[in-house]
């Protein structure tokens, strides 16, 4: 991978979490299809994306480590910040928001996967840096977030029949 690149994969996955941050900071109505809308997409052209990256032969056994790691900080982060966020009754029904909290989180996550990407530099495990390995974490963030919102509504409907 050459500077340029990386330059543009680092700009889009900033971009893409930015908007996440600004968005998850704003009440949404909580609607279960447009909840796994993202992390579907986000998921598809990363898996998509990682499929070229890997045409070439089977990852290492590093890389393979690597690629778990940040697959279940990704969805932790997206447990807790689903587990963090705000539900309440709106105009158009539920809505939720994660808040500056959550964004921090992404902060943190985003840290860490500057770590992941350092070690996996340092390892010969390129793979792990490429952009469809950040995005599969960012829908599998979003997955896990919306896991726990789809059932927190769920809950809140079932509170609300009775």
């Amino acid at each position: 991978m050459n500077l340029q690149n990386a330059v543009v994969e680092g700009l889009v996955a900033v971009l893409v979490i930015g908007w996440i941050m600004y968005r998850q900071t704003q009440w949404q109505v909580l609607d279960p299809t447009r909840l796994w809308r993202g992390p579907i997409i986000l998921g598809l052209v990363g898996f998509l994306q990682m499929k070229s990256v890997l045409a070439g032969g089977s990852p290492s056994v590093t890389a393979v480590a690597l690629l778990a790691l940040s697959a279940a900080l990704g969805l932790g982060f997206g447990l807790v910040m689903g587990l963090l966020s705000q539900v309440r009754t709106g105009a158009e029904g539920l809505e939720a928001r994660t808040g500056w909290i959550g964004s921090a989180l992404w902060i943190v996550l985003l840290a860490v996967r500057i770590g992941v990407d350092v070690v996996a530099r340092m390892s010969g495990a390129e793979a792990v840096t490429s952009i469809g390995a950040i995005l599969l974490v960012v829908a599998l963030n979003r997955a896990g977030r919306a896991l726990v919102l789809a059932r927190r509504a769920e809950q809140a409907r079932m509170v609300a029949a009775h």
